[in-house]
C-alpha cells in the first residue's frame, strides 16, 4: 500500500513538474522582418538579422527564413545569385522585398534568384541587372509564387531567357520591366507550367541588324493567361504560343514595333486573342498557322504591321499582314470584330490559307471578319467590340471599366454592346469650343462655349475664369463679365462632363481705358477706312463712316493707343511687323496692336505700329491696303481722326430752322435753306486738335472753306484742310453751336436771316449766328 502511495505521489510531482515548466517565461517568438544590410558596418551573416545586426548578404537571409517571414533588402549591388529553399504556406508566403526608397539590385552575369520545388514566395522591387547565361528569375516545380522584381536588365548578348518557367503553377509575375539587346528571349514557360498570369510587364529589347531570335513570351503549357503587358522590339515576335499550349489567354496587350509577329499562335489549341492592340510590326500582326485548333481572334486593333520595305526588319524578315490564318487552322478559327489599317497595301490586310487579300476577299473567302473594319480611328473602335468573345476583359489596358458613349451607336454584340476594340476603353473628355467676345467700350468680355462637344458623357457644368478673380460655375454654356480695371487677362473656359473629365481653353484679352469711337480719313483719296465684308484688312475706299470703319480707340499705356474693330470684335493688328497687310487678329492687344498716335501739325494723325517701328501707309495705287512699313510721314501716312458722334451731323440754322445744304453737290456756296435732311445736308465733323475742326461734306467728300480768307462764302471745295479750312467748334449754353473761322477770326453766319449764303464774317455770336446740330 505504502508503495502504491509513493508511486501516485511520485506521479504526481512529475506532472505538476511539467505543468510548472509550461507556465514559466515562454520562448522569444520569430521577427516578422529579417534585415539586410550591405552598407551596414555591423552586418553579419551568422547573426540574427535584426536591424541592429543585419544580415550581409540575401543568400544568408534565405538559408534561415521561414513562414510568414519577409526579408526587407537595403540598398547596393548584391553580386549573388539567391537560392530560396524555404517555402511559405498559403496566406503566410516568404516575403523578399526592397527596403521602402532603397532600390537593391542583385548584379553580375550569374545575378537572380532561384526558386526549385518550393511554394508562396513572393519577391516585390528587388531588381537583377546584368545576367548573363543564366536566368535572372530561375522557377522550376514551383506553385504560390509571385514575382514583381522591378526590373530585370539582361546584359548584352545574354543566351539565357531573362524568366524560365518549368513545372510552375497558380503563380504570378506582374509589373516589372525586362529590357536587354541581341538575341534575348524574355520569359519562357515550358509545358509544363500551367496556371501561370503574365501581367503588366514592359518588356523591350534593342533590335539586332537582321535575323528571327528570341521572343519577348513563350507559352507551351496549358491555362496560361498574358495580360496588359506592353512589348518593344524583339525580332523573334512578341508572343509564341506554340503547339503544346492549350487555353492560352492573349488579353489587353500593347504590341509595338519590332521583327518577328506580333502574336504568333504555332498550333495550339483553344487560343483566346483578345483587345490586343498591334502596331508595326516587320512580319504578322497576328498569325495562326500550323495544326490551331479552334483560335478566336478578335476585338484587336492591328495597324501598319507587315511592312515589305521596312529595312530595320532586317532582309527575310518583313513583309506580312495584319491577320493571317494558314494551314489547318482555316478549319476552325475564328475571326471577327478586329480593326485592320495597312497602310502598304490595303488589299492584303489579310492572309487566308497562304493568299494575301484585302477585307471583301477575305469576308467571301474565309466567312470570317463581318464585323471586322478596315480603318483604325476612335469613331471606329468605340462601341464596337464583341463582349461575348472568348478572354474578354471587363475593363481595358489602364484597368477602366467599359462605358457606354452616348454620343457613339453600339454596334458591339454581348452583354456589353458597348466595348471598345484594342486595349483603351475610349473614355471621352468634352470638347469644350469657346468664343470670347469683347466688347471695349463697356469693358465686357462674353464668352460663348455652347458648341463645346460632350465626351462619353453630357457636359454637367462649364466654369469661366476671366483672369480677375472673377471665376463662375455654372450650368449654361454663356457667361458675361464686366471688368473694374484696366489691364491684360487671361480668359479661361472650362467644360466638364459628369464623370469628371474635362476640357480648358485660355484666351489673352485685353480690356483698356476707352478713349473714343473714331474713323480713319486718308488724306490719300479722302475716303474712309473700313473693313470689307469677308475680309480682314483694312482699306480706304468707304465714302462715309459706315460700321465697317469704326474704330474705338483704347488707352494702350506708354503713350500708345489700340484700335478695337468694331465690325469684327478684334484690335488692328500688325500681326506680320510691317510685312504685310494689317488685319484683325486678336482680342489681346500685343506690340503688334499697340501704336504711338502722332498729331501732325495740319492736325491729322499718324499711327507708328510697335511691332515694326514703322508708320501705317497705303500699300500702292493698286492695292491701297493698309501696312505699316514706312519710315516717314507724308500724305500716304496722314489720316484725319473723325469721332462716329460727329458723322453725317445736320446743321439747323437756329434763325430760321432750315439746314444748311452744300447746295448743288457743293458746287455752289453753303445756304440754310432745307426742310429736311439729305445727303447735300450731311457733314463729318473732323477733329484737328487744338480746339479746332473741319467740315467734310458728305455731298461731294470735300471740306468746306472760308472763301478767299472770310471774304467769301463757305462752299465745299477743298481736298484738304489749310488755315482757311479750319474753324473753332463753340459750344453755347442754350445747346447751340456756333463756328468761328480759324483764318479771320469771325463768326459763320446763316446771311440775311438764311436767305443768303452762309460766311465768317461776324464779331459776335447772335441769332443767325447760331446751328443745332443733328
Amino acid at each position: 500500500m505504502r508503495t502504491r502511495f509513493r508511486a501516485a505521489l511520485t506521479a504526481i510531482a512529475l506532472t505538476s513538474g511539467a505543468l510548472v515548466g509550461f507556465s514559466g517565461p515562454a520562448q522569444a517568438a520569430e521577427p516578422a522582418i529579417l534585415y539586410v544590410r550591405q552598407m551596414d558596418p555591423n552586418c553579419l551573416d551568422s547573426g540574427t538579422g535584426a536591424l541592429e545586426q543585419p544580415f550581409c548578404t540575401i543568400g544568408a537571409a534565405a538559408a534561415v527564413v521561414t513562414a510568414g517571414q519577409t526579408v526587407d533588402v537595403g540598398p547596393n549591388l548584391y553580386r549573388e545569385r539567391v537560392t530560396i529553399a524555404r517555402s511559405g504556406v498559403p496566406g503566410q508566403p516568404i516575403t523578399f522585398r526592397a527596403a521602402a526608397g532603397s532600390g537593391p539590385v542583385l548584379h553580375g552575369p550569374t545575378a537572380g534568384f532561384v526558386i526549385d520545388g518550393q511554394h508562396d514566395i513572393t519577391i516585390q522591387g528587388i531588381r537583377v541587372l546584368y545576367s548573363e547565361n543564366v536566368p535572372a528569375i530561375d522557377l522550376h516545380n514551383a506553385s504560390g509564387i509571385t514575382i514583381d522584381v522591378g526590373h530585370i536588365g539582361m546584359a548584352t548578348n545574354a543566351t539565357a531567357p531573362a524568366v524560365r518557367l518549368a513545372g510552375v503553377t497558380a503563380s504570378t509575375l506582374t509589373g516589372f520591366g525586362v529590357s536587354g539587346q541581341g538575341r534575348l528571349t524574355g520569359v519562357t514557360m515550358d509545358g509544363a507550367t500551367s496556371g501561370v498570369t503574365i501581367s503588366g510587364l514592359r518588356m523591350s529589347l534593342n533590335l539586332p541588324s537582321a535575323g528571327e531570335v528570341g521572343v519577348a513570351i513563350q507559352v507551351d503549357g496549358a491555362g496560361n493567361r498574358v495580360l496588359r503587358n506592353t512589348f518593344d522590339g524583339f525580332m523573334g515576335g512578341a508572343i509564341a504560343v506554340e503547339s503544346g499550349a492549350t487555353d492560352t489567354v492573349v488579353v489587353n496587350n500593347r504590341i509595338n514595333a519590332g521583327g518577328g509577329h506580333g502574336v504568333h499562335n504555332r498550333g495550339a489549341a483553344h487560343t483566346a486573342i483578345t483587345n490586343n492592340t498591334i502596331l508595326q510590326r516587320c512580319r504578322d500582326g497576328i498569325r495562326v498557322d500550323g495544326a490551331s485548333v479552334r483560335v478566336s481572334v478578335q476585338n484587336n486593333v492591328l495597324d501598319s504591321n507587315g511592312s515589305s520595305s521596312d529595312t530595320s526588319c532586317g532582309s527575310g524578315n518583313r513583309g506580312g499582314a495584319e491577320i493571317a490564318v494558314q494551314d489547318a487552322a482555316v478549319r476552325d478559327t475564328v475571326v471577327d470584330y478586329n480593326n485592320t489599317y495597312h497602310p502598304f497595301v490595303p488589299d492584303q490586310a489579310y492572309a487566308w490559307g497562304g493568299t494575301p487579300m484585302g477585307l471583301a476577299a477575305f469576308r467571301t473567302t474565309s466567312g470570317q471578319g463581318q464585323h471586322d473594319r478596315d480603318a483604325w480611328s476612335s469613331k471606329d473602335v468605340i462601341d464596337s467590340a464583341n463582349s461575348a468573345a472568348p478572354g474578354y476583359p471587363s475593363t481595358d489596358f489602364a484597368g477602366n471599366a467599359r462605358i457606354d458613349d452616348l454620343g457613339v451607336p453600339n454596334t458591339g454584340a454581348g452583354l456589353v454592346p458597348f466595348a471598345d476594340r484594342g486595349i483603351t476603353e475610349t473614355l471621352r473628355g468634352p470638347l469644350v469650343q469657346a468664343t470670347v467676345t469683347l466688347d471695349a467700350v463697356a469693358s465686357t468680355v462674353k464668352i460663348d462655349a455652347s458648341k463645346s462637344v460632350p465626351g462619353t458623357v453630357a457636359i454637367a457644368s462649364y466654369t469661366f475664369d476671366f483672369g480677375d478673380g472673377t471665376r463662375i460655375t455654372q450650368t449654361s454654356p454663356i457667361a458675361s463679365h464686366r471688368y473694374t480695371q484696366w489691364g491684360d487677362f487671361t480668359v479661361d473656359t472650362r467644360a466638364t462632363g459628369a464623370d469628371g473629365r474635362y476640357s480648358r481653353t485660355s484666351q489673352q484679352v485685353s480690356v483698356l481705358r476707352p478713349t473714343g469711337t473714331f474713323g480713319l480719313l486718308s488724306i490719300y483719296n479722302l475716303r474712309y477706312v473700313y473693313v470689307r465684308p469677308g475680309n480682314t484688312d483694312l482699306i480706304p475706299e468707304d465714302s462715309g463712316l459706315t460700321a465697317a470703319g469704326q474704330f474705338d480707340v483704347v488707352d494702350a499705356g506708354s503713350g500708345r493707343v489700340a484700335l478695337f474693330s468694331r465690325a469684327t470684335g478684334k484690335y488692328v493688328s500688325d500681326y506680320t511687323a510691317g510685312s504685310g497687310r494689317l488685319e484683325m487678329y486678336r482680342i489681346f492687344a500685343g506690340d503688334a496692336e499697340r501704336f504711338t498716335l502722332v498729331r501732325n501739325a495740319d492736325g491729322s494723325i499718324s499711327l507708328q505700329s510697335g511691332a515694326s517701328g514703322r508708320y501705317i501707309s497705303i500699300l500702292t495705287h493698286a492695292a491701297p491696303y493698309l501696312v505699316a512699313n514706312r519710315t516717314a510721314i507724308g500724305p500716304w501716312e496722314k489720316f484725319y481722326q473723325v469721332k462716329v458722334t460727329d458723322a453725317a451731323r445736320s446743321l439747323k440754322a437756329n434763325v430760321n430752322g432750315k439746314y444748311v445744304a452744300a447746295e448743288s453737290a457743293g458746287a455752289k456756296p453753303l445756304i440754310a435753306n432745307r426742310a429736311a435732311v439729305g445727303p447735300w445736308e450731311r457733314f463729318d465733323i473732323i477733329d484737328l486738335g487744338n480746339e479746332q475742326v473741319a467740315l467734310f461734306s458728305r455731298a461731294n467728300n470735300h471740306f468746306v472753306v472760308a472763301e478767299s480768307a472770310g471774304a467769301k462764302p463757305l462752299i465745299a471745295n477743298r481736298a484738304a484742310v489749310g488755315p482757311w479750312e479750319r474753324f473753332r467748334l463753340v459750344r453755347n449754353s442754350d445747346g447751340s453751336v456756333s463756328f468761328r473761322s480759324a483764318i479771320n477770326r469771325r463768326y459763320v453766319v446763316a446771311e440775311s436771316a438764311g436767305s443768303k449764303s452762309l460766311i465768317a464774317n461776324r464779331v459776335a455770336i447772335g441769332p443767325w449766328e447760331k446751328f443745332t446740330l443733328g
